[in-house]
Parts: structure tokens; C-alpha cells; sequence
């Protein structure tokens, strides 16, 4: 059996991000990719704002100044010239990666193939493939998605994406992080929208709930809002959904095996993002990796979990339904962009949290504080 140093389960974010540094930095071992696809695919885009160059920077589709949020007619405009907001397309971030991983014929890229059980006896990893082959890994990256149970108050982030392309498409209005729909489905339901170029534009229905909801049914919702828009006969250049767990999930680093990614806890709970965090936690692996050190695994801070866990109490408790974007309204017109930004990208100086907790109604957020502390004693 061939004998890898490291063996990276899956071409995800955190993978390649981890790839293409090690190549950069010559790492001297063998490294191994196994993935059940055989090409790179275009069937997810990654977003947020960039807080700090990334090996992926020249990837960016597209960068924007401004920003937005709405809801019942009332919007706010936020903006930043020092911290864009990026869309980087999977496909163009896979096609850099298997390019880094192609420069090293020491490495094998398993394409098209997937993992199917793994042992050890301490260590190294014994991996068996689909094919019936087996390699060993001295240590695992893995960055398959988890399955979870989710409780209260953590929620799914449930979304459909549809990239048109047609008439009447600017690309000169912000990006419309949230425009939230009155609707009955629990917890909120927004649109989000992207002006990639003119006559190209990303929009997709995101939905937070306690349950997976259907994505064809909110891919109907999503095509009689485009209808309602006018944008029915619009072509459909490329499509994207998934369910993303908001939720703290913790992080799993034992005896050469690690979760990495969102099956790592890279993603923010209260947020979604995750690509920008993985690429710090990406940065500081390969410096251990490359030092000789046992690699770190994912981590957050504590008092984010909890601040995301009292937001996310906060919209459960939200009267009457259909209303829950109000906060979030609320929470941009109040708070300074740059310490948003910060915020959200799970990066915040100690003020910054001072302006989003005074930007929000003090009773209610009371409330969720109490509740999610006694269900965290629970």
C-alpha cells in the first residue's frame, strides 16, 4: 500500500486552502486528495468580506463598496472602501487548487474516488477507497459534511440560487445581503442578491428554520418571486442550494484525524460564513505543518458562540411572524459598517461588540440571554 503523510478527504474549502499554501511553501511530504468528483464543478459560491489578502484574492469574481438590508420598504446602505465584500466561484478557487496540486508529482489526486471506512491502530491510517484499493496516511484532513441533530436555538440556513442572465440586469446597485419576505415560515426568509455584471445577477431564498425545508418547494417560492420581478423568462446559467447547520459545532482533532471546514466548526454559527475563517485557520496549519508541529484544528471564540446563540434564541422568540428582519434592520442602521464587518466576519475589536449589543432592543435580547444560559446549563 502507497504511504502518504498526509491524506486530504475532499476538494472543499478548507483543503484546498490548506493545498495550495503547503504547495507554496514546499512542503516536503507526500500528500494525497481523494475526491469523489472527477472535474471541478460550479455549484457554490463563497462570500464575505476581505479583511486580509488570501491566496485565492485574484479569484474574486467580483468585489463590492456597498451593502444592503431591507425589509417592508424600509432599506439601509452600508459600505466600507477598505473591507470589500467578495464573491469567489467554487469552480475558479478548484481550478487554482488543482493547478497548486499538479506542480507536485509527488502527490496523488484520486479523482472520482471516495472514502469508504478507515482504521487505525494508533497510528498511521489505513484509508479503504470505493475501488477496493487501499493507501495509508500518516494524518487525515477530513472535510466531509457532518451529520447533525440540531435543538433550540440553533437553526438550518437553507437557500436556492439562481445566476441569471438577461436584460435589465445593472450591476451597479449594492449587494442586497437581506431583504426579508413577511411570510409565515419559521424563523425568517429573505433574498439575497449579488449584481455580478450587467446582465448578470445572483439571487437566491435563504430561509432560517429549525427543519431542513424542501429545496424544491423554496425553489418554487424563489421562481414565482423572480415572476413577480418580471425576471421569469430570464435564462438560468447556473443553479446552487444547500442546507449549512448554524450551529457550534466542535472541533475534532484526535490521533491524526481531523474535521476541518464547516464539519470542523469553521463556519459562524449566526452567519454562515466560512470561507474567510478557514483561510486563517489554513495560514496557521500549514506554519505548524511546516515547522514540524502537531497541526491546529478549527477553533471560535466562546463568547461569539454565545452571542450567536442568544441572536438565534432572539429570532425563535420573535413576534409576530414575518416580522423577524426588523432586528436586523435595526442592527445595520445602528452600527458603524466597519464594526459590522468585523463582527460578522467573527473578527470584532471589544467596542465593536459594544455598538451591536447597544444596537439591539435591550428587553427582548435580555430574554434570549436568560434563555439560551439556562439551555446551555441544561
Amino acid at each position: 500500500m502507497k504511504h502518504f503523510d498526509i491524506a486530504l478527504i475532499g476538494l472543499g474549502a478548507a483543503t484546498m486552502s490548506l493545498a495550495v499554501r503547503l504547495v507554496a511553501q514546499g512542503y516536503p511530504g507526500q500528500v494525497v486528495i481523494i475526491e469523489p468528483r472527477e472535474y471541478p464543478s460550479d455549484d457554490r459560491t463563497w462570500c464575505g468580506w476581505r479583511l486580509a489578502e488570501h491566496p485565492f484574492t485574484a479569484q474574486a469574481t467580483r468585489t463590492w463598496s456597498t451593502w444592503a438590508v431591507s425589509q417592508a420598504g424600509e432599506s439601509v446602505v452600508r459600505g466600507s472602501d477598505r473591507t470589500p465584500y467578495e464573491m469567489l466561484r467554487a469552480s475558479a478557487v478548484q481550478s487554482q487548487a488543482l493547478d497548486a496540486i499538479a506542480t507536485r508529482p509527488d502527490w496523488a489526486l484520486l479523482a472520482g474516488r471516495s472514502l469508504q471506512s478507515a482504521s487505525s491502530d494508533n497510528q498511521p491510517w489505513t484509508l479503504e477507497l470505493d475501488n477496493g484499493s487501499s493507501i495509508i496516511a500518516d494524518r487525515v484532513f477530513d472535510s466531509r459534511p457532518p451529520a447533525l441533530t440540531l435543538e433550540r436555538p440553533w437553526v438550518w440556513q437553507s437557500f436556492v440560487g439562481r445566476e441569471l442572465v438577461g436584460p435589465g440586469l445593472t450591476d451597479d446597485s449594492p449587494v442586497r445581503l437581506m431583504d426579508f419576505l413577511d411570510d409565515e415560515a419559521p424563523l425568517l426568509t429573505f433574498v439575497y442578491e449579488l449584481p455580478i455584471a450587467p446582465g448578470r445577477r445572483l439571487i437566491e431564498l435563504t430561509r432560517f428554520a429549525p427543519q431542513r425545508p424542501s429545496l424544491s418547494a423554496l425553489g418554487a417560492q424563489l421562481d414565482g418571486i423572480l415572476a413577480d420581478r418580471g425576471l421569469a423568462n430570464h435564462a438560468i446559467d447556473r443553479e446552487e442550494s444547500s442546507h449549512l447547520p448554524m450551529a457550534p459545532i466542535a472541533p475534532y482533532n484526535r490521533e491524526g484525524w481531523m474535521r476541518v471546514g464547516t464539519a470542523g466548526g469553521s463556519m459562524r454559527p449566526a452567519t454562515g460564513y466560512a470561507f474567510h475563517g478557514i483561510q486563517r485557520w489554513a495560514d496557521q496549519c500549514a506554519d505548524d505543518l511546516m515547522a514540524g508541529r502537531p497541526p491546529c484544528a478549527p477553533s471560535r471564540r466562546r463568547t461569539m458562540d454565545w452571542l450567536d446563540g442568544v441572536f438565534l434564541e432572539s429570532l425563535w422568540r420573535h413576534t409576530p411572524a414575518g416580522s423577524a428582519g426588523k432586528p436586523f434592520v435595526q442592527l445595520f442602521d445602528r452600527t458603524p459598517a466597519e464594526a459590522m464587518v468585523r463582527f460578522l466576519m467573527s473578527r470584532p475589536h471589544i467596542s465593536d461588540i459594544a455598538h451591536i449589543l447597544r444596537s439591539l432592543p435591550p428587553t427582548p435580547m435580555l430574554r434570549a440571554a436568560l434563555a439560551h444560559s439556562r439551555q446551555a446549563m441544561d
